[in-house]
């Protein structure tokens, strides 16, 4: 008998071993990284195709995430600003030229369009490039089909922040005046506007429940159900970085080291990181929180911080690649890394 217990105890510590042994080694794998020969600050994915735009170089790059290799290298640009892979082309907004350009592979122009007015970020959705005029406050939809203008909004606000939802594009008036709406609705020609009493409306975010609006300088997120209030939430100024969480939302501040997580309901509770963060994304069962300040990233699982790791210079932008793997732009050193998670 007391052979057996003795048998049943070694087994015990065996399978624990084996359990923390599996748990240690949870976490993040740098699997590639890029020199890029440029210092990009903006970039997109789609298709899985990561395309990142060095402004002053006046240089676009982009990478196939699955082989991870550099696919196409384009030049000869004024000042492009932001660039997207769709189905095999490319396209860009140059902004000091005012043009919006259809590019193939080997970066031959096959279609142009000029807009003028500072043409800078867009979006596609639905057949249409939704693309802002800065200078002019102004949105304008092209048809990717005939590369015309076929929506036109003037909201008067300059803003570079706008998403589609089910009710229409949701236009952020990141630039705004005291007596000015904070978000616009535009679909087929129409413009609904909603005030919430923000100061820099930043993001917008379609949940299962609700909408929500979060304010960049003052930290407010907003709920909304079918564009009324439900709730407002004031967390840590200079809140930037946001993403779902499981079916909670996680906020993240550049002058305090927590991310903020709120469920459904409003409640509210902080996880300490290590730095600011800029960037959040979810990654599978974790959170990834990337901190400019201090070059790193951090995993975050079950409300606490997991594993740090140091990245490039200056990182700037997490792009998700799937439920296990993501890259880091890095500026400074122009760089992309590919990370795992396990």
């Amino acid at each position: 008998m007391e052979r057996i217990q003795r048998l049943r105890y070694k087994l015990g510590i065996a399978t624990l071993l084996v359990s923390l042994t599996v748990l240690a080694y949870a976490g993040i794998l740098e699997t590639k990284r890029i020199v890029l020969n440029m210092n990009p600050m903006r970039g997109t994915i789609n298709e899985g195709v990561i395309t990142l735009v060095d402004s002053l170089k006046r240089e676009i790059v982009s990478i196939n995430s699955r082989s991870k290799r550099i696919i196409a290298r384009f030049t000869g640009f004024s000042y492009p600003v932001w660039g997207m892979y769709i189905d095999g082309k490319w396209y860009v907004t140059d902004m000091f030229e005012g043009k919006f350009t259809e590019l193939s592979s080997t970066g031959r122009r096959r279609r142009e369009i000029t807009l003028g007015g500072d043409p800078t970020t867009f979006l596609y959705h639905n057949g249409i490039f939704y693309i802002s005029l800065f200078s002019q406050g102004t949105l304008v939809g092209v048809d990717r089909r005939t590369f015309r203008v076929v929506e036109r909004y003037h909201l008067g606000v300059p803003s570079t922040y706008f998403v589609p939802t089910k009710k229409g594009i949701a236009y952020l008036c990141y630039w705004k005046n005291t007596n000015e709406p904070d978000v616009v609705y535009l679909y087929r020609g129409s413009m609904n506007p909603v005030r919430l009493g923000l100061s820099r409306p930043l993001r917008y975010i379609e949940g299962a429940s609700g909408d929500y609006v979060l304010d960049y300088r003052n930290g407010w997120l907003v709920k909304l159900i079918d564009r009324r209030i439900v709730w407002k939430r004031n967390l840590p100024d200079f809140a930037y970085g946001i993403s779902f969480y499981g079916s909670d939302l996680a906020v993240a501040s550049l002058v305090s080291p927590v991310v903020s997580v709120v469920d459904r309901n409003g409640s509210v509770k902080q996880i300490n990181v290590p730095h600011p963060v800029l960037y959040l994304e979810e990654i599978g069962d974790y959170l990834v929180a990337l901190s400019v300040e201090a070059e790193e990233i951090y995993l975050i699982k079950n409300d606490r911080v997991v594993q740090t790791m140091k990245t490039g210079r200056y990182p700037l932008k997490i792009f998700k690649i799937s439920e296990k793997e993501f890259a880091v732009l890095c500026t400074d050193s122009g760089e992309l890394i590919f990370y795992t998670v396990y």
